[in-house]
């Protein structure tokens, strides 16, 4: 069999169709050259086992006649006898090894199929060619692997995108609480201002009583002349203890804010020019010992 098979094989090389008298025929095609796996594979041929082509072309026959310098009817009867033993291989086994060329198969519904040596290149005009190495394109690596990264940032857990949502509600919600009582802050200095005790006034206290405070003993309003009206209005009511007074003006001058205070003085209260910082001066009208009863008097002055 080693024999025939080498017959095959240099028949195989120079003609793309090769007998094998009673069972078919060998029928390679071309092959371009192909790149697989970082390697360039040269031009061969692509073998197949035809068992309809059943007709002689005679060459298997001529090539062993040839060799054993015997004619062509003697060198047909003994590959006849060679190939009734590839035959009967085939049929009890399914299969049959042509060693240095391939296996032949036949399936349950008698068909058979071959398959070639790895490797084993047919073509003349690929003599002497081996595969060729090439060093692998990195950029295509190197997209891959971003694609590959940015498939997996994007493939994020619906539970951390459901966290990274309530923890944006969360601080929206604190930032507006925050704001919230800020807001009230500024709206209760707007109102009322506490203020230190003042350890002087205009006026000194009455003899004689004890624990007088300052601003009990302040000027008194002036009272009013012929000509003008009487003022309808009162004077807010002053605690014993002064902790906090109401805001009843506030300018970007000093003199802005004297003359509102003369106005008050000329209705009977006892206002008071305090600088609030920022340029900005602040008339302070009565004092109270409580932010309530700063409103109070607040709305009273009203």
């Amino acid at each position: 069999m080693e024999e025939i098979v080498e017959l095959l094989i240099e028949l195989l090389k120079k003609h793309n169709r090769v007998s094998l008298p009673g069972m078919g025929a060998f029928v390679a095609s071309p092959q371009a050259a192909t790149v697989d796996k970082g390697k360039i594979m040269p031009p061969t041929k692509k073998v197949a086992f035809v068992k309809t082509e059943i007709w002689n072309d005679g060459l298997l026959e001529q090539l062993y006649a040839t060799r054993h310098e015997v004619s062509v009817e003697d060198a047909r009867e003994k590959l006849y006898r060679i190939i009734a033993d590839i035959r009967f291989e085939l049929d009890s086994n399914g299969k049959v090894t042509l060693p240095g060329l391939g296996m032949l198969r036949q399936t349950a519904s008698r068909d058979v199929t071959f398959g070639l040596v790895k490797n084993l290149n047919l073509r003349k005009d690929s003599y002497g060619l081996d595969e060729v190495k090439i060093a692998p394109d990195k950029t295509p690596e190197s997209a891959e692997r971003s694609t590959k990264l940015a498939d997996k940032k994007s493939n994020v857990p619906l539970l951390v995108l459901l966290f990274i949502i309530l923890a944006a509600i969360a601080a929206i919600a604190l930032f507006l609480l925050l704001s919230h009582i800020h807001d009230n802050n500024n709206l209760e200095a707007l109102i009322t201002t506490q203020v230190a005790p003042q350890p002087t006034s205009d006026v000194p206290p009455e003899q004689g009583t004890p624990n007088s405070d300052p601003d009990e003993a302040a000027e008194q309003p002036d009272s009013p002349k012929a000509d003008e009206p009487a003022l309808v209005a009162k004077p807010p009511k002053v605690t014993p203890r002064c902790e906090f007074c109401t805001v009843v003006a506030s300018f970007n001058t000093l003199e802005g804010a004297r003359a509102k205070e003369q106005k008050y003085k000329s209705m009977g209260y006892k206002p008071r020019v305090v600088s609030g910082g920022n340029n900005r001066y602040r008339v302070m009208l009565g004092c109270y010992p409580t932010v309530d009863a700063a409103k109070k008097g607040l709305t009273e002055a009203a």
